[in-house]
């Protein structure tokens, strides 16, 4: 029996929430301030400078509401980082604490990046944070700041909590509001270098898809890759494991920065044109500032090609976030919606040992806030 739903129903996320800048404060002062309100933030707990930014936002915002704080320790990024980095992790979990204070309770769950034989399981590590539903009990709003998370965190984390408030519409059980917030700086974004990046890419958990398959069952594959700055090792570990038919590679147009996807082009060049030949026609433009741009323009592509494949026996669709985390969340609403559909997506990944944000960048944070499931959608 085939329990697979047709891709071509309605985009879930056709009509959303976004909120930018001071949208982010007018929406919390008047949601956070409702009464019964009680939040569970959900926080990655490292050096990263924009760590702390969110909740102190959020609190500031929603003065009665009761927020209870869960900080992800990242044991990967904390035992190999620097004195320094260590050192900045103590400030923010510092400033965290501060900021929480009497509002509500306070925890740290630690995050294994590697099994003890030295196997990547930080994925899966994230999957089961929470492994039973009931850990949302008693809150009326969930929200995970992505900030200072990386996307093999956050990916598989978003998801499960999305599936806890699907699964709950078939009971009488309450279902807690799942907001994003990322306090985003797309020139930061530009600095930031990762390093240590992994030999071989990956199908990232719980998106394998149709990829965790040997052989490709005659089914041509075709890529999604959303392009940023300094990822061309990532973009050729991802083509290595991937060995795609057809590469439609997403820019970010419009941008701060106008020229940004042109530089792109420039720095991808070889790559895009000179080896694999790409159509111009292939390339999809996505707003640097909306997620849900990125996944109408991603769901439509993926769509396109399974319904043109179709004809002759299908498509596999392999997408990858080498990008900002505003926009990679595009691709991970894209991967959730047709995770349940006919399409065979997936999600390919390589992951990196950490990274190094300039010590002297200066941060200009715009708070971002996805609503991504909950009372606005029913």
């Amino acid at each position: 029996m085939n329990t697979k739903s047709s891709a071509t129903k309605e985009m879930r996320w056709r009509d959303y929430v976004l909120l930018r800048g001071s949208e982010f404060g007018s929406f919390w002062a008047e949601h956070g301030n409702e009464a019964g309100r009680r939040v569970l933030f959900i926080v990655g707990r490292g050096f990263d400078p924009r760590g702390p930014l969110g909740l102190a936002r959020l609190v500031a915002a929603a003065g009665k509401c009761l927020i209870d704080v869960f900080a992800l320790e990242l044991l990967d990024e904390s035992t190999s980082g620097s004195t320094d980095h260590r050192e900045a992790a103590e400030a923010n979990w510092e400033a965290i604490r501060k900021t929480v204070e009497s509002r509500g309770s306070i925890k740290s769950h630690a995050v294994q990046f590697r099994s003890d034989d030295g196997r990547r399981i930080a994925a899966r590590s994230a999957a089961n944070i929470f492994v039973e539903e009931t850990a949302l009990d008693g809150y009326t709003d969930v929200v995970v700041d992505i900030s200072a998370m990386p996307r093999v965190i956050y990916f598989p984390l978003i998801s499960r909590l999305i599936y806890f408030y699907d699964e709950r519409t078939t009971t009488s059980k309450p279902r807690p509001n799942i907001h994003i917030i990322v306090s985003e700086d797309p020139h930061l974004d530009t600095l930031i270098r990762e390093h240590g990046v992994d030999e071989s890419a990956g199908y990232l958990h719980p998106f394998e898809g149709p990829f965790n398959l040997e052989a490709k069952g005659g089914r041509p594959t075709v890529w999604i890759p959303v392009l940023g700055e300094g990822r061309t090792t990532q973009f050729d570990r991802i083509y290595d494991l991937v060995k795609p038919d057809e590469v439609c590679p997403v820019l970010p147009f419009p941008a701060r920065n106008p020229r940004r996807s042109d530089d792109i082009v420039m720095e991808y060049q070889n790559l895009l044109f000179d080896q694999l030949r790409i159509e111009p026609r292939n390339i999809i433009y996505a707003s640097e500032f909306n997620p849900f741009d990125v996944y109408r323009e991603v769901r439509g592509t993926a769509i396109h090609y399974h319904k043109v494949l179709g004809l002759v026996g299908g498509c596999r669709v392999a997408l990858s976030a080498m990008c900002s985390k505003v926009m990679s969340l595009g691709i991970l609403l894209v991967a959730y919606e047709l995770k349940s559909s006919d399409v065979g997506i997936g999600i390919a990944h390589v992951e990196c040992q950490g990274y190094e944000i300039p010590r002297d960048a200066p941060l200009d944070m715009e708070p971002v806030g996805l609503w991504v499931a909950g009372e606005c959608y029913e």
